[in-house]
């Protein structure tokens, strides 16, 4: 059986319990149960604190971290070498001298695989120290392929590595009745559209609100309810509104919301709606999907990757406000609970946990089988 130490460097140091980890990074270790009696697997993080336990049936060991770029934690890799893993898979690329040590210290008996985060390369020597750690990793985990361009371009990570794709979390997120949903909400349009994240540039609200005012010529009716927590665009978007009347009475800026009650959001809209331009995974979209609520999100490689290509789901270009109000249009006449159906069936039968599991095992499989030489004359 293959033994897998999923690694974290980064010390959550507020936290002054083990439970804590679980109950706020449910939706990157939900799927650690799933891995029971098919691989031999254990997550060592760093804290404020010490300790080790079993949570769910999966082993947590905590050693003392401090964040600092340049620290080295030598008990955790005393820890791992005395493990003797097959693979170890480091989570983020943004320690790369623990990377170094990890390999200079415990060996060569195991494979080193790295999962990004989101995040770009290093400059400077950081970045030179981000390479020389890639060089020591024998493959690396993107949530899509195409993420990991900008890393080769910069020869952080080599041409031909091996590149897996792999979801970084999921949700156990599930759709609430409808109608219920709308009177909790108090969602009235006669389509209602949901954006969840921050007001930022990279999220580009001022296309999507620009997309959305077009919608409304032939479609006065729909609403575009705004969930965040960030207002680093607030004042271009009141300038916006300030322009255009049938767009101010059209949005509703709903500011931040408990967790708890984002199902409600999600099961009372129609469409999840997205204008990023880069992202490492898409935690709002996978929960929006759980909720049978169908996406109208960026051409990026991450959403290209969760909705199969856009199989689920409509693309657009990242930026391109006429894009997106044609695909508004194009969306308008369709078939809503038809197409909810069926953002429902391709969440569970490939964004679940389980399948993040399943896919895990299946990387490591592969990247611990010995390459057969050909037998090709």
């Amino acid at each position: 059986m293959i033994k897998l130490v999923d690694l974290t460097y980064y010390a959550h140091r507020d936290y002054t319990h083990t439970a804590q980890v679980r109950e706020n990074h449910a939706p990157a270790l939900a799927f650690a149960p799933y891995l029971i009696h098919k691989i031999d697997f254990c997550f060592v993080k760093h804290a404020a604190f010490e300790e080790h336990v079993v949570m769910d049936g999966v082993p947590y060991h905590f050693f003392k971290g401090r964040n600092r770029f340049w620290s080295i934690t030598l008990k955790t890799h005393q820890y791992i070498k005395k493990l003797k893993p097959d693979v170890v898979l480091v989570q983020g690329f943004i320690f790369p001298l623990q990377v170094i040590f990890l390999r200079l210290f415990c060996g060569k008996g195991f494979k080193i695989m790295i999962q990004h985060h989101g995040g770009l390369p290093f400059g400077g020597i950081k970045g030179w120290l981000q390479k020389i750690a890639c060089s020591f990793a024998d493959a690396f985990i993107f949530t899509a392929a195409g993420n990991a361009m900008v890393w080769k371009r910069k020869n952080i990570i080599k041409q031909d590595a091996p590149i897996f794709e792999l979801l970084e979390a999921s949700t156990n997120l599930q759709q609430k009745d409808k109608q219920i949903s709308k009177t909790r909400t108090q969602m009235a349009g006669e389509t209602n559209i949901l954006w969840v994240g921050r007001l930022n540039a990279n999220k580009d609200p001022i296309a999507v609100l620009l997309g959305f005012m077009q919608y409304l010529k032939i479609k006065p009716e729909a609403k575009l309810y705004m969930i965040y927590q960030s207002e680093d665009m607030i004042n271009d978007i009141m300038a916006l509104f300030a322009s255009s009347k049938l767009l101010a009475n059209a949005v509703v800026l709903v500011g931040r919301v408990a967790n708890h009650e984002l199902p409600y959001w999600y099961s009372a809209a129609d469409f999840y709606i997205s204008g990023s331009h880069k992202e490492g995974s898409g935690y709002a979209l996978l929960e929006a999907m759980a909720c049978g609520c169908v996406p109208l999100i960026t051409d990026i490689p991450p959403y290209q990757k969760i909705t199969g290509n856009g199989r689920c789901g409509f693309l657009y270009p990242p930026g391109d406000a006429n894009a997106l109000a044609r695909l508004l249009y194009t969306v308008n006449n369709a078939d809503q609970k038809k197409l909810s159906d069926d953002t429902l069936i391709h969440f569970h039968q490939h964004l679940s946990f389980k399948n993040i599991a399943d896919d895990l095992v299946g990387i490591c499989e592969q990247v611990t089988t010995p390459i057969q030489a050909s037998t090709l004359e």
